[in-house]
């Protein structure tokens, strides 16, 4: 089984998982798209949300 890296973030105060990428976890915690994320660096650099597939998708 694999384990998520996971951080606190002090923008939300919450632990999270760093497997994701920063714009799905902004989405999830409620960060504006202007906040800096101070995990930026931390995040995977692809986005796999459902949300973001569909628009990526050919024919679409």
């Amino acid at each position: 089984m694999f384990d998520s890296p996971m951080e606190h973030c002090p923008v939300c105060g919450q632990m999270v998982a760093l497997d994701q990428a920063q714009a799905e976890c902004a989405r999830k915690h409620g960060c504006s798209p202007d906040t800096a994320c101070p995990l930026q660096k931390y995040f995977t650099g692809v986005d796999f949300s459902p949300d973001q597939l569909k628009e990526k998708r050919p024919g679409s």
